[in-house]
């Protein structure tokens, strides 16, 4: 059923399909928590959904879905609508679990945000959408900027001229290679933030285990495309890209420092990955939040996309969202001090 709906759903996003939903439950963390409902006139609904417990099984969580695994939200022939949102929503609202998280995709945002969700708090967000009507000769004429027709030319030359080369597909042996591209970029990481190294390395591995995506590779096939650039037969840029019908999403895309920043392998890959998007008949590419970077943002601008505001809905028992939120806060504080205090130490006579 859930396949059969899945594929009547124009909204659907590749996050949503069963297989995903199976690797998340194969990273180890959660189980299966899916619902399904009949509306009138035995119209099905889904709701890809999991959960977690803790204490014994009295402390629980359900996500559809969880931080790191793209966006959930009710499945429906012919897509959501606003009094199906409705339904759903008084369900979970019964729900015993501490926390409820949906976190819908861009395509049904804002049938959402009309539905009010009820006692839900809500937490904003804004994933880039580029739109491929068209094809890839008006995504090049019309949406990239000029400038970034200019920049795209001079990195191709440069990169033919260092003897980069790009491979794309989805065997085993990318994902290795995107996956050291991912720890070589977050050594980079690491250093740059002022927390300790081997706390944003560990962070880093929790959040994204290298199975993660050895589990979403195999499952998706050739609905899964990772694109890696190599200089000297070393991996230094990777894309990992995910599509259901007339919808790729970028998922996960970095380069591995100097080398990747001078030729903007960034940038080439993901030229490579929005023109392969469009040879395969998708209309939307959907590049993923930014987290208010405002650098990121603005790449993501250069290329086309257009900011889509949606958000996140959380039925809760107990304040946890505001109690993470006054934790991130305070985390980010002292961040801040950490790193003033860096400048005023490297600044000093003694220093120099």
């Amino acid at each position: 059923m859930w396949r059969q709906v899945f594929a009547a759903d124009p909204t659907a996003l590749p996050s949503q399909s069963p297989e995903w939903l199976d690797c998340v439950c194969a990273s180890g963390m959660w189980r299966d928590a899916s619902r399904l409902y009949e509306r009138d006139g035995d119209r099905p609904l889904v709701l890809p959904m999991v959960a977690r417990s803790r204490n014994g099984g009295r402390l629980s969580m359900e996500a559809s879905l969880p931080p790191g695994w793209g966006p959930g939200g009710i499945l429906a022939p012919g897509g959501p609508r606003v009094d199906d949102v409705r339904a759903v929503a008084v369900d979970l609202a019964g729900s015993h679990a501490l926390q409820v998280t949906i976190r819908p995709g861009f395509r049904t945002g804002a049938c959402w945000a009309e539905s009010g969700v009820p006692g839900a708090v809500v937490v904003p967000r804004v994933v880039h959408v580029l739109d491929l009507e068209g094809g890839f000769d008006t995504v090049w004429s019309q949406r990239f900027t000029a400038e970034t027709r200019k920049g795209l030319r001079r990195a191709e030359r440069r990169a033919e001229q260092a003897g980069v080369t790009v491979e794309c597909g989805n065997s085993p042996a990318l994902v290795a290679d995107f996956y050291n591209v991912y720890l070589r970029w977050l050594e980079g990481r690491a250093r740059q933030r002022p927390l300790p190294g081997w706390a944003v390395r560990w962070g880093g591995r929790h959040s994204d285990p290298r199975r993660k995506f050895e589990l979403v590779a195999a499952a998706l096939g050739d609905a899964c495309l990772i694109y890696v650039a190599r200089l000297d037969d070393r991996p230094v840029a990777a894309d990992f890209s995910v599509r259901h019908e007339d919808n790729m999403v970028t998922w996960r895309g970095m380069s591995d420092g100097d080398a990747g920043a001078r030729l903007r392998l960034n940038e080439l890959l993901l030229q490579m990955s929005i023109q392969g998007a469009c040879e395969q008949g998708c209309r939307y590419y959907e590049m993923g939040e930014s987290g208010g970077v405002a650098s990121l943002e603005r790449f993501k601008l250069r290329l086309g996309a257009r900011p889509v505001p949606l958000a996140e809905y959380r039925l809760e028992r107990l304040p946890l969202t505001t109690v993470q939120t006054r934790v991130t806060s305070l985390r980010r504080g002292v961040e801040r001090a950490v790193s003033r205090a860096r400048e005023i130490v490297q600044s000093s006579p003694a220093s120099s």
